[in-house]
């Protein structure tokens, strides 16, 4: 399941998607299979997209816009 919330905080700071990925240190590719559900996000890399959101995990993994939450879907390791 893509990730609604992280895509409209990367909107929202007006950054895109390689220049999330230059943060992270990972390819442009890899972030998008990960932004769009293909692939899971680390624990590591999670809290660094937080940080850099200025959001907590919580918001930005398991909440979707409505502050509905997700099923199961990203980071299952938290």
């Amino acid at each position: 399941m893509p990730n609604r919330k992280l895509k409209a905080e990367r909107e929202l700071k007006a950054v895109n998607q390689s220049d999330v990925a230059k943060f992270l240190g990972i390819s442009s590719n890899t972030y998008w299979n990960k932004e769009n559900g293909k692939t899971e996000f680390t624990v590591s890399e999670a809290k660094k997209l937080a940080e850099y959101f200025g959001v907590s995990v919580v918001d930005l993994f398991f909440k979707d816009i409505d502050n509905k939450k997700f099923t199961e879907g990203n980071i299952q390791s938290i």
